[in-house]
């Protein structure tokens, strides 16, 4: 329950719950859990809604390339796959998966106040930079979201490959997202993950010039 309003949430392990907050006015709301019954069934605690970036952005200004836009919707298209067996996740070894979902967590977090804390003002941004940094939030939620419910999975995990035969970790070097690598690596992928043609994140970040 936000507030009012009652959603859906989906156990990612025993004791993590993940669900999608409503639309709401900007502000501090009661959150609490319940049994599909509107009552209480934990603390009750309240949620900090923020100022929202949901709106669309055209991102085909912040490319050099079509090469890098085509590499850009690949990564979009991997983080928007449905996790296998949704409803069919198994805890072995739980305690483990927890941990992977607690770092990320936290890792999210300690970005969240880092970005909050940098002391900006609206004439310090050019509208170019706003857009672009709309731009990578909206990437990087996508991405948390798809790492946090890999971790969950039974298998490979985040240590996957797309049909072009790349992992999220390469995509990323590929297009300079720095800022993917930690939390790739927290989810349990190893920096020297190699694609379907033996190339590293390195291969990929030294091929593009980086």
């Amino acid at each position: 329950m936000f507030g009012e309003v009652e959603v859906p949430a989906e156990v990612l392990a025993d004791g993590i719950l993940c669900c999608q907050a409503p639309r709401h006015k900007v502000g501090r709301v009661p959150f609490y859990v319940t049994c599909s019954n509107r009552l209480a069934c934990s603390e009750v605690r309240e949620f900090d809604f923020r100022e929202g970036f949901a709106r669309s952005v055209d991102f085909a200004e912040f490319f050099g390339s079509s090469t890098e836009m085509q590499i850009h919707l690949r990564l979009e298209s991997f983080l928007t796959l449905k996790p296998v067996n949704p409803s069919n996740h198994s805890f072995e070894g739980d305690m483990e998966k927890r941990n992977l979902i607690f770092k990320l967590i936290s890792l999210r977090e300690e970005e969240e106040y880092s970005i909050k804390d940098e002391p900006t003002t609206e004439l310090d941004i050019s509208q170019h930079m706003v857009r672009e940094h709309l731009f990578h939030r909206q990437v990087k939620e996508k991405l948390y979201s798809w790492l946090l419910h890999k971790v969950t999975e039974n298998g490979k995990g985040p240590n996957v490959l797309d049909e072009g035969g790349q992992g999220v970790l390469h995509l990323a070097a590929f297009l300079g997202y720095d800022w993917a690598i930690n939390p790739i690596i927290a989810a349990g992928v190893n920096i020297n993950f190699r694609d379907v043609n033996g190339w590293t994140a390195l291969h990929w970040a030294a091929f593009c010039g980086r």
